[in-house]
């Protein structure tokens, strides 16, 4: 159910990458562990597959449904280019190219293709699966806490407040809705 869901997930990705010139060859998409202990996602060329099709593994330690599309989609992105060309100056045009904002190594959906990923949410349902925990935190996490983030958190007036990630040590803007800076949350 879950690989199902998967596939036709990648199926319809494909077809958006087609859309926008960006051309993917079909590919096989599992829940597995990446060979990275750190990785939520991992793309295999189909070089080193045995019937050449390139194999993509989402980390069981996502559960939510637009992480996986987004984290799928830059697999995917890895499908169409050339695992070969890493986080580089093909893999940042094209990230940008579909709606992936941030690092190349660390993208997240922006905006217009978070609500075109919550659209297809809506018609073909959330991702059937749960997130695996240890110790009631998803595993991995634990590794994740001690580098740290090098986002800092800030946020305002508000009750409750609205809270943003930044990676400046300041943040010179007011709230829209309580017309207050934001200040750095130190802990």
């Amino acid at each position: 159910m879950r690989e199902a869901w998967l596939h036709e997930a990648a199926t319809h990705f494909i077809a958006y990458l087609d859309s926008l010139g960006i051309s993917c060859p079909p590919v096989r998409v599992s829940c597995g562990f990446p060979s990275e202990a750190r990785a939520i996602g991992q793309c295999f060329d189909g070089v080193v597959c045995a019937d050449g099709i390139p194999q993509i593994f989402i980390s069981p330690v996502l559960g939510e449904s637009i992480e996986v599309l987004s984290t799928l989609l830059h697999e995917l992105l890895h499908a169409a280019i050339g695992c070969e060309c890493g986080h580089g100056r093909l893999f940042s045009q094209a990230a940008r190219t579909v709606g992936l904002v941030g690092k190349p190594t660390a993208t997240t959906a922006g905006e217009a293709l978070r609500q075109r990923l919550e659209a297809y949410v809506q018609r073909n349902g959330p991702y059937p699966h749960a997130a695996l925990l240890q110790g009631g935190s998803r595993i991995g996490e634990q590794h994740k806490r001690k580098s740290g983030s090098r986002l800092r958190l800030f946020e305002c007036a508000c009750t409750p407040p609205i809270k943003v990630r930044v990676a400046r040590d300041d943040l010179p803007v007011l709230c829209l809705t309580c017309n207050h800076p934001f200040h750095q949350v130190v802990r």
